[in-house]
């Protein structure tokens, strides 16, 4: 299936052929695109991309196709899953802090894309 947010959005979910994102002046190919969170009042595009032989990235895009921000998961945690205006995070190493459930939420900041330890997310 093939679907786009706008002209400047286009993703697959039969692969990464078609994973890209256009502004006036560039193309960023995505690779593997996990989920996409649109928030027309903000003017922001959140994704999240898995690779499974690099760093999974969150990215932030204005609905014009400028890039804001990439984002790799916070030292020590990888990323889990997106829903809306945060991000879950598993432990990925002995050094992360621990969760009483599954992982952590991180709140996202919509401008640059800073991460902020939340609460236990499962």
């Amino acid at each position: 299936m093939f679907f786009g947010v706008n002209d400047k959005f286009h993703f697959s979910t039969e692969g990464k052929d078609f994973n890209y994102v256009t502004s006036d002046n560039a193309r960023y190919e995505l690779g593997e695109v996990e989920t996409v969170s649109v928030f027309s009042k903000e003017d922001r595009v959140l994704i999240l991309t898995r690779d499974s032989r690099d760093t999974d990235y969150l990215y932030g895009f204005n609905l014009e196709g400028n890039l804001l921000f990439k984002v790799a998961p916070p030292e020590h945690y990888s990323f889990w899953y997106l829903s809306g205006k945060q991000i879950a995070c598993n432990e990925a190493d002995s050094l992360a802090i621990k969760s009483p459930l599954s992982g952590w939420w991180y709140s996202i900041d919509l401008d640059t894309g800073s991460l902020t330890m939340g609460s236990p997310a499962y």
